[in-house]
């Protein structure tokens, strides 16, 4: 297989969003750790790697489950908030590497499992999924291969009421194409990932976890700041009358001010034979 080299990566995704992705994007259940490492039977060998990782939600809490993790990123300022949140949680075993999951090679060795989380969607998925699938190893009788979370609704794709209204006022004031940083796209995340069909990796399964997320106005306010597509730089100013709409258009379907979010979920899980 020829090696391509990617290097496209808008720098400009989640530009100042991240004191605030931190702070307010929903963490992973345990249950989804527990999952993963009862499917792969995981017992604190082997390395794992962690594709698109972000601030590092996935590759710390997987951290003691492995000798070691590379957790690797495109994004610099994500990457400084992961070692800082490794630290923290005296995660010292995990090497951070800025990149795109694009460029792994052979050149990085071999993995007994590959993660990758909501970063897939913003990837070259048949070219990261069998690359991920040639760095895998056959050293053990344990289970190789890869699990893929995705929380396939969020705002644009939730039909509850206050939803809705969130959205409507984020479309008065960004637009009606979901914005992506200095571009924009009508839908991003799929309902299923028939990719994998198309991939390397045998005995596909999902399983699907029951999450929620509880909401306070303010909370909610500052998750909106840390997505890609209502980034609070996106409004050239004071934000105070967005927030005042936000708030109005919550309370309206919800007086108390506090609400749940149903965030169900999916992980995908392909194995190497």
């Amino acid at each position: 297989m020829t090696t391509k080299l990617f290097q496209s990566y808008d720098s400009t995704l989640f530009q100042g969003a991240i004191s605030y992705y931190l702070q307010y994007r929903p963490r992973y259940p345990n249950a989804l750790y527990d999952l993963i490492s009862q499917e792969f039977q995981l017992d604190g060998q082997g390395k794992l790697l962690d594709l698109g990782c972000g601030i590092g939600l996935v590759a710390i809490a997987l951290h003691d489950r492995f000798q070691s993790v590379l957790g690797i990123d495109p994004d610099t300022e994500m990457l400084e908030v992961a070692k800082q949140e490794a630290k923290l949680a005296h995660a010292s075993n995990i090497t951070w590497v800025r990149d795109l999951a694009e460029n792994i090679s052979p050149a990085i060795g071999t993995f007994s499992l590959v993660t990758i989380g909501r970063a897939f969607h913003w990837m070259d998925q048949e070219l990261v999924l069998q690359r991920s699938y040639d760095l895998l190893d056959r050293t053990s009788n344990a289970n190789r291969g890869i699990a893929i979370i995705q929380t396939e609704k969020d705002i644009w794709s939730n039909d509850s009421v206050w939803a809705q209204n969130v959205l409507a006022t984020i479309k008065r004031w960004l637009g009606e194409e979901r914005r992506v940083g200095s571009s924009s796209v009508p839908l991003l995340y799929k309902s299923d990932l028939e990719v994998l069909d198309r991939s390397p990796f045998v005995r596909i399964k999902r399983h699907k976890i029951d999450f929620q997320k509880h909401w306070t106005i303010d909370n909610f306010i500052g998750y909106l700041y840390s997505t890609a597509y209502c980034r609070r730089d996106y409004f050239n100013g004071d934000t105070s009358v967005f927030e005042a709409e936000i708030k109005a258009a919550i309370l309206s379907a919800e007086p108390s001010g506090q609400f749940v979010e149903d965030v169900p979920i999916s992980v995908y899980f392909g194995f190497k034979d």
